[in-house]
């Protein structure tokens, strides 16, 4: 029985500096009522716009959609457009608007959403809530969080939190359930249970709309694939055949970036560590002692399961966390320089250090050019120099005007929560450091964006008319832009299909051997590890388990990690695991 038509839907992006895209063009599909359908297409082909008008928060410019018994067309009501939205949930890709509380208590709002339609949260002492309590536990259960139920939201991983937010949306037991990148940052284990979960909800006779990159997942889950190019449908039918076509665009592999042969480290982390306490939980993390040299022109990868302390240590490197003990060095001007200490010395060291956070999100509003000139701002040394000049007629000392100068780094809403903590806004970021002229920026970035494949159009628009891979790129070009030595990339292609994925790889294999940039990279495809990085660490639980060649690492994190979990070959990611040049 068809339960969902779309039929000759078009949507038209109008650009801010005037350009047309359009994102669906003439679009025709039926979905099956208890039908699990994948969207697979190459970032920027419209996967996630369909997702979005399906959902109702995109109105159409031409066509209809009709879901049971609503249909939209580019003349209906809000009210009619608001009819939809009722009937399904979604999941977006890099989302975590997650409840400052427990795992659980997110999810009991949710489930009183779909019975009182409010996210309000009853007394923890009424029977409301013990019984909400239960039903939420089994669908935490679902999702493989059950354990970690009573995990405030905050001290999740990117993975935990992804399963989290698919928790909440299955709480609301929609009509249609859309997933935008559902797995995008979960390691094999994490996405075998976000498989798990996803098969259920299907079960129970939700029909699924899936956005993924992954091929496996489509494998695994999809009875139907729907490819999608530059918004128009160019092929249909089974798993296996649509998505060995599409991979068959993939561009050979360039090889590893060389590493010169007197490497010399540029970054020491010696004997670090790291606690989180949640109130009144006590202690949920504990990052154990972490040593290691990076190397100039050197990819190393930190290897292990969601939540194993992969970011923390990440956060740590950039300075934008402190250990609870140990140091970390950054080499700059000849010197060894101990960032975890505030001071100029600090902020001049770690002006070298470039990072691409996990929960990178793009301010909303703000033009790509903006972003950049920001980003210089804070970290050219010019700039700095002229920061530190201000503070000192401003009265601020050295040691706050680098708390802020780190805060500054951090991603926006994280940023201002800190800030707001500290009793100061954003105004006195702009204040001490002032985006960089516009003329400048542009030369600058130049060579970047046709490294990345970025039109140059791309920097007169705004962040929200960006694909979610163009996203990725331009948050990959701001680690970038101030030619750092040191680069930190925290999942940097997690929500890239395979073909864009390993454009994005090459790009990054040239951008590394024409910097000589020692980069320390997070990513959970293994076939891309195996096929970017030089060299391995295993971390899990806190604590480096293994550390070695990158060949040798993947191995040791197989057999002593995945090991029993179906999911534990890195297989269908698209990338190969064939030995490359210099590995």
């Amino acid at each position: 029985m068809t339960f969902i038509e779309v039929r000759e839907v078009t949507k038209i992006y109008r650009a801010s500096c005037g350009l047309e895209l359009k994102a669906l063009d003439n679009v025709n599909f039926d979905v099956e009522k208890g039908e699990f359908l994948g969207l697979l297409g190459e970032s920027g082909s419209g996967k996630t716009t369909l997702i979005r008008v399906l959902r109702g928060v995109e109105t159409i410019d031409g066509g209809f959609i009709k879901v049971g018994d609503v249909a939209v067309r580019h003349d209906s009501s809000i009210d009619d457009y608001l009819k939809l939205k009722r009937k399904t949930a979604i999941h977006l890709q890099r989302s975590f608007g997650l409840w400052s509380e427990t795992a659980l208590d997110n999810v009991i709002r949710a489930l009183k959403w779909r019975y009182d339609g409010e996210e309000s949260l009853p007394s923890p002492d009424s029977g409301e809530y013990q019984k909400l309590a239960e039903e939420a536990l089994e669908i935490l259960g679902l999702v493989g969080l059950r354990e970690r139920s009573h995990i405030w939201a905050i001290a999740l991983s990117g993975g935990e939190k992804q399963r989290l937010l698919l928790a909440r949306q299955i709480a609301k037991r929609p009509e249609v359930l859309l997933l935008d990148e559902p797995a995008t940052m979960s390691c094999p284990k994490t996405r075998f249970e976000v498989v798990k979960a996803l098969r259920m909800v299907n079960d129970i006779g939700i029909t699924i709309l899936m956005a993924s990159h992954m091929p496996e997942m489509h494998e695994r889950l999809a009875d139907r694939v729907i490819w999608l190019d530059k918004g128009r449908v160019v092929g249909e039918g089974r798993p296996r055949t649509l998505l060995r076509n599409f991979l068959s665009r993939l561009e050979d592999p360039q090889p590893k970036p060389l590493m010169p042969k007197r490497a010399k480290p540029v970054l020491r982390v010696l004997k670090v560590t790291r606690r989180y306490n949640v109130i009144p939980l006590g202690e949920v993390f504990a990052l154990k002692e972490v040593n290691f040299k990076a190397r100039t022109g050197e990819v190393t990868a930190l290897i292990g399961p969601s939540g194993s302390g992969k970011t923390v240590i990440m956060r740590i490197l950039a300075g934008l966390e402190l250990p609870l003990s140990g140091e970390v060095h950054v080499k700059c001007d000849r010197r060894w320089i101990d960032i975890t200490r505030l001071g100029v010395e600090s902020m001049k060291a770690r002006q070298k250090i470039g990072i691409l956070h996990q929960e990178f999100a793009l301010p909303h509003w703000s033009r790509v050019i903006d972003l950049f000139a920001s980003r210089l701002g804070i970290k050219s040394w010019d700039m700095i120099q002229g920061s530190i000049r201000r503070a000192k007629e401003l009265g601020i000392d050295v040691k706050v005007l680098d708390a802020i100068h780190r805060i500054a780094e951090l991603p926006p809403e994280e940023a201002k929560i800190k800030l707001e903590e500290l009793g100061l806004t954003q105004d006195i970021v702009k204040e001490l450091f002032p985006a960089m002229p516009q003329e400048l920026v542009e030369e600058q970035v130049k060579g970047l964006l046709e490294a990345l494949r970025l039109p140059k159009d791309v920097l007169y628009r705004m962040t929200h008319e960006l694909s979610g891979g163009e996203q990725v790129r331009v948050a990959l070009a701001l680690s970038l832009v101030s030619s750092p030595s040191i680069l930190l990339l925290d999942e940097p292609f997690g929500d890239l299909d395979p073909v864009t994925a390993r454009k994005a790889a090459n790009a990054l294999k040239n951008a590394v051997s024409r910097l000589s940039v020692s980069t320390v990279l997070v990513d959970h495809q293994l076939g891309l590890v195996e096929e970017v990085c030089h060299r391995g660490i295993v971390i899990d639980n806190g604590e480096m388990l293994y550390m070695g060649p990158i060949k040798a690492s993947l191995r040791f994190y197989k057999k002593e990690l995945l090991s029993g979990s179906k999911c534990s070959q890195p297989s269908s990611s698209g990338f190969t695991s064939n030995p490359q040049p210099n590995s």
